[in-house]
């Protein structure tokens, strides 16, 4: 079986997203996916992927999604900024 990997990295408020399209040849299915790249090697399991369809449009609602995932998330973050004063 040969399998033809292509992939894109962009960057989203200091995150690596990876958009992948492996194209099988044989019987097996042509896989779509963008991912949420981990902080760290270790982090696989916490990875968020999402599949996509053949259209642009398909595309550009998941990448959306992604952002929209990417930019809660940095606003569930603490961000060590504030201005909390002790008593």
């Amino acid at each position: 079986m040969t399998v033809n990997m292509n992939n894109i990295y962009v960057t989203h408020k200091g995150r690596e997203v990876s958009i992948a399209q492996h194209r099988h040849r044989g019987n097996w299915p042509d896989q779509r996916e963008i991912a949420i790249m981990p902080e760290t090697k270790e982090g696989w399991e916490d990875a968020t992927i999402l599949m996509y369809g053949k259209s642009l449009n398909s595309l550009i609602n998941r990448l959306m999604e992604i952002r929209d995932e990417i930019d809660q998330d940095q606003v569930r973050k603490p961000s060590g900024e504030g201005n909390a004063t002790g008593a």
